[in-house]
């Protein structure tokens, strides 16, 4: 009976270590949501990537009007879209954003990774995410949907673009007031790689640096740093938090 015993917490200890090993980089977020309270608690996740779009010799940038939060200017991008089939989040009882717990769901909306999951999945979330299998890998289509589309930036002059994954930032278990629940926040950030055709282009917009019709802004570094877009002492707009992380204030 002993030498079973023995055995037994044998495999567990090294199941654990192994477990610790993997989730090194997570380790504080691997043990509160397996082993501490959030365990059985719903955390949300919201997963997007972010442009920085710096006008060429300036210290401003291109941001644009949220389509879902009114007066607020950010970062072009948006959250990740999952492709496939539903088994694998429906193992982790997701439940995705709805009017009642979240931004709600549209037509543009269908399968953005923003939703919940119990405490005890995030980790196994985390590493579906960086296996980048079955979701959107590339950073294109919301750049695509909100700058040509939009016609803000000329199609034929962005038609293609290059850009850079410049680091990726983390925020675990905040609290959300607006959502009521926990959240991990992960945001890709990019910066856009312009060529000299589109580097004028860019110089060019921002003679004329507000737009609201169009739905642009072009801000410098101090107004994303106190998140509001002033122009001739008047604020002609708020800043979403998030934006301060394209100018590595987090």
């Amino acid at each position: 009976m002993k030498e079973i015993t023995i055995a037994i917490l044998k495999i567990f200890f090294t199941k654990g270590v192994t477990g610790i090993w993997d989730n090194k980089k997570n380790l504080s977020l691997y043990f509160k949501t397996l082993f501490w309270t959030y365990r059985n608690k719903d955390i949300r996740f919201s997963i997007s990537y972010l442009f920085r779009i710096k006008i060429p010799n300036t210290d401003s940038y291109l941001l644009v009007f949220n389509r879902r939060i009114e007066n607020q200017l950010q970062p072009v991008g948006g959250v990740y879209k999952r492709y496939g089939d539903d088994k694998l989040f429906e193992k982790w009882d997701y439940h995705p954003d709805h009017n009642g717990n979240g931004l709600g769901t549209d037509e543009i909306s269908t399968g953005d990774l923003r939703f919940k999951v119990k405490g005890k999945n995030v980790i196994d979330v985390i590493k579906w995410f960086e296996e980048g299998k079955e979701r959107e890998v590339s950073s294109e289509r919301e750049f695509n949907e909100e700058l040509i589309e939009t016609k803000i930036l000329d199609k034929d002059t962005f038609q293609k673009i290059k850009y850079k994954h410049i680091k990726r930032v983390s925020k675990n278990l905040k609290w959300s007031e607006h959502h009521t629940c926990f959240e991990v926040l992960i945001y890709d950030i990019m910066e856009l790689l312009p060529t000299r055709e589109q580097a004028d282009a860019l110089v060019k917009l921002s003679a004329n640096k507000f737009n609201k019709e169009m739905g642009y802004a072009v801000v410098d570094f101090n107004d994303i740093s106190q998140l509001r877009f002033v122009d001739k002492g008047k604020q002609l707009a708020r800043i979403g938090e998030h934006t301060k992380l394209t100018i590595n204030q987090n």
